[in-house]
């Protein structure tokens, strides 16, 4: 029999993606039957917000409770959606990010959307159906978007980029992965100049075809952090931002505490 508080709170969270307070409704109910499903959604609320205050070791120590809990029960708190796509990763409690096939992707999103609260989508062999699935308004709750391409035969090009710069369902979006998609200068302008993706702070161009424009930078050896006097702006990322003027995303390096950032920091 379907308990009707469980499903009616766990809709409320797929509703409310970016809300902390159904996700938290939700783990009291769970509390109170004993489920540990409850004790691993505090624990991954906690360390994202660990992560955004700075409290590493804080953090290190949710991530720990959070991944044996993860081990021992996950398969059950998938909501079906393993079974839908290639991989999928929890966060702050629920599957937050899923990667799947394009045209699975399209045959299945409006069910994934049902199962699932996820704000973030990496997406392989989208090719030309990034037109498709750029049609859909629920992409609106996307944070991250990655756009893989493991076979090398299906790149989005141009018109891919441009469809993603035009798309009004993007604003939300911060993280956008699109590297050796055989991009050229006219899908590079087209982002530049677009207005439909106000909060991108990041964004992966390499093996397109153009010069890097993102700030390059080194690194600690010892900590893995960048190295601020070396974080430096290519020739091309100059002249895009002389022609289309400030481009947070090209200065994510000086930016950023974290080139690219975690999942749980979005």
């Amino acid at each position: 029999m379907i308990d009707a508080d469980r499903k009616q709170l766990y809709d409320a969270v797929v509703a409310a993606p970016h809300d902390d307070a159904p996700r938290l409704a939700m783990a009291d109910y769970l509390d109170r039957q004993g489920d540990p499903w409850g004790t691993f959604i505090r624990a991954q609320l906690a360390l994202t917000r660990a992560l955004h205050s700075g409290a590493r070791d804080e953090a290190s120590r949710y991530r720990d409770e959070a991944e044996q809990l993860r081990r021992q029960h996950g398969n059950a708190w998938t909501n079906g959606v393993d079974a839908l796509v290639s991989l999928c990763k929890f966060n702050r409690g629920f599957v937050e990010k899923v990667t799947v096939d394009a045209q699975r992707y399209v045959e299945r999103a409006d069910e994934l959307i049902r199962r699932a609260p996820f704000r973030h989508l990496v997406l392989s062999e989208v090719g030309d159906l990034s037109g498709v699935i750029l049609q859909n308004p629920r992409l609106s709750q996307l944070v991250s978007l990655y756009i893989g391409n493991t076979s090398g035969q299906h790149p989005i090009g141009d018109v891919g980029l441009i469809a993603i710069a035009a798309s009004p369902y993007l604003r939300g979006l911060k993280v956008l992965e699109v590297s050796s998609q055989d991009i050229g200068l006219p899908g590079l302008e087209a982002l530049c100049a677009s207005k439909a993706l106000p909060s991108l702070v990041d964004v992966n161009l390499v093996g397109n075809r153009f010069e890097n424009p993102i700030e390059q930078y080194s690194e600690d050896w010892a900590t893995g952090s960048i190295v601020p006097e070396s974080v430096r702006l290519p020739p091309l990322g100059h002249e895009l931002e002389k022609k289309f003027g400030d481009l947070p995303w090209l200065h994510a390096a000086s930016r950023l505490q974290n080139v690219p950032p975690a999942t749980e920091e979005l």
